[in-house]
């Protein structure tokens, strides 16, 4: 079964363990990664054509480095904080880097632990999911990445508020 049909079935039955443990579906996230290792795992499931070249740098910050993303004519330098690298800030470059032909997805139901999962998919295909069963629904399991996106860096009271939300909002998916 293809990745997009393994997200389906899960969609259709929401049953999290479904997809937990299915091969190259989800990318697991550790909140202790280094940045490079986890452009590795995104990489990992892109074609090679389209497989992004992590440079690391070193620099006279107090975070040490500095990470230059590239494919073809594009570059990016992740955009951190002066004194820290972090991974929200990894993974909202690596999303503009492969956008618009392929979107990394937060899967939600991973929230509230240190590991956290993401999906990778072409947009066609994350697209084809929404008309399926619903940009709703669709968004509800698994959240867009932005320029805004907080994964790792919520505090306790952000991440139990996310939760309570969503268990007043499930009646309604």
């Amino acid at each position: 079964m293809m990745k997009q049909q393994k997200i389906a079935h899960f969609l259709t039955h929401q049953v999290a363990e479904d997809i937990y443990d299915e091969e190259n579906v989800l990318i697991w996230i550790d909140w202790r990664e280094a940045e490079e290792d986890l452009i590795d795992y995104f990489n990992e499931q892109l074609p090679m054509s389209d497989r992004i070249d992590c440079e690391i740098i070193e620099i006279d910050k107090p975070r040490g480095v500095d990470i230059t993303l590239s494919l073809k004519e594009k570059k990016l330098t992740i955009p951190f904080a002066d004194d820290v690298t972090d991974r929200d800030s990894a993974i909202r470059a690596m999303q503009e880097m492969i956008a618009p032909h392929y979107q990394i997805r937060w899967f939600i139901e991973s929230l509230g632990g240190d590991t956290l999962a993401f999906v990778l998919l072409p947009t066609a295909q994350w697209n084809e999911l929404e008309r399926q069963f619903g940009e709703r629904k669709v968004h509800y399991y698994f959240h867009v990445i932005t320029k805004d996106s907080t994964m790792f860096q919520m505090d306790f009271d952000e991440v139990s508020a996310l939760i309570e939300a969503r268990e007043r909002e499930l009646p309604n998916i």
